[in-house]
């Protein structure tokens, strides 16, 4: 599953080998499916990996409700799912990057992908126990460690945590270069109408409550690609009380100084940030955790920090995740954190980060997984 393009609608994806076109899904809101109405399905073949992909939308979906569903592929009809929609007011989103299924480098294949998807499910399964409510998971890119692997994307997509909460996926430099992303991802908004388009996509947008959620793919170099979607996206919901971006590379990590693609994106991405008003950008790539002082125009603003709070500020603030599955673990260079940094933190333990966002308050807590403990937490408050 993946968010509609508001919280009245949910998107759906599943695969089916080359061998059966034929696909179903039904949605309804009684277990034993009683009431269950079919969707409308969209199916093509992807050559790349030789299988079926299909999608579909619900729509008209109440809040604070809970759905059941089952769809049908190979001939065989699914277990009944459920997910429940956000009630009005509160968005609660977990948010993870770089489980990258397949990147261990101890053991053999199979060694190394039981060690991450172990990592991957213990994570999901510690963080949907620890907090209630989360209405979808936001992860930042690197899914997979090969994107031509459909293993290694079955093996992502099997923790079942993911059959009841929809995902908003970017895409990570280890995922671009095939199709594969996007027969995985049926994602709202897709935003093809841009001079560059790599073959994973560009990037996507959707409203959730009233928060303007916008994933870019940061492989991208090319500006006017994302001031596209940028604009697209707050001229499609201008009455957002929150601007949100996810993407996979960090302008302002520990080390952003020294990483060619932390300069990349300051150049082609972070001065659209400023001209529409981003609150926040949540991403990954470093695989370690980091969190930014508010930045404008390239620089640290004089926004003051109380409490753990930034009131009113006058810029973004960013937040790079660790990995969540603990498939790859890189140091942080003490002697050399960047200006912009505020908090860096290394454990080699995965680590998952809550955004809660009620009203005029946003707030990112990060914990990593060996004590639940909690690493940062951060909040922006709007009078």
């Amino acid at each position: 599953m993946t968010p509609g393009e508001d919280n009245t609608k949910m998107n759906f994806s599943w695969q089916s080998s080359f061998k059966s076109s034929k696909a179903e899904i039904e949605v309804g809101t009684k277990q034993d499916m009683s009431d269950a109405q079919s969707l409308d399905v969209e199916s093509k073949f992807n050559i790349f990996c030789f299988e079926y992909t299909h999608e579909a939308t619900a729509s008209e979906l109440e809040a604070d409700t809970t759905y059941y569903y089952k769809y049908y592929a190979d001939k065989t009809w699914s277990d009944v799912y459920s997910f429940t929609t956000a009630s009005a007011g509160s968005t609660k989103v977990l948010f993870v990057s770089d489980c990258q299924i397949g990147r261990f480098r101890q053991g053999t294949d199979d060694e190394i992908l039981r060690h991450d998807t172990y990592g991957w499910y213990k994570t999901m399964e510690l963080a949907t126990e620890s907090h209630k409510g989360i209405n979808f998971v936001v992860s930042t890119g690197d899914q997979v460690e090969d994107s031509y692997s459909e293993k290694q994307y079955s093996l992502m997509e099997s923790v079942p945590q993911l059959r009841n909460y929809p995902i908003a996926a970017a895409v990570g430099n280890h995922e671009f270069y095939t199709t594969n992303y996007s027969s995985h991802y049926n994602n709202p908004n897709r935003n093809t109408q841009v001079p560059f388009k790599d073959p994973a996509g560009n990037g996507y947008y959707f409203l959730y409550n009233d928060v303007l959620f916008i994933v870019l793919d940061s492989n991208v170099v090319v500006p006017t690609t994302h001031r596209k979607i940028i604009k697209a996206a707050c001229e499609a919901y201008p009455n957002a009380k929150w601007k949100v971006v996810a993407m996979h590379h960090s302008p302002y990590d520990a080390n952003a100084a020294k990483y060619f693609t932390s300069k990349i994106t300051r150049a082609t991405i972070t001065p659209f940030f400023d001209e529409f008003g981003i609150d926040i950008c949540l991403s990954g790539h470093d695989h370690y955790y980091s969190r930014s002082y508010i930045v404008m125009n390239n620089k640290v603003t004089d926004d003051v920090l109380t409490n753990n709070t930034y009131t009113d500020p006058k810029g973004t603030l960013y937040v790079s995740a660790n990995s969540s599955s603990g498939s790859n673990y890189n140091g942080i260079d003490t002697e050399n954190v960047g200006p912009e940094c505020d908090v860096w933190f290394q454990s080699n333990t995965p680590c998952y980060s809550i955004m809660d966002v009620s009203g005029g308050k946003l707030t990112v807590t990060t914990y990593e997984t060996d004590s639940n403990s909690v690493v940062d937490t951060i909040s922006i408050v709007k009078k």
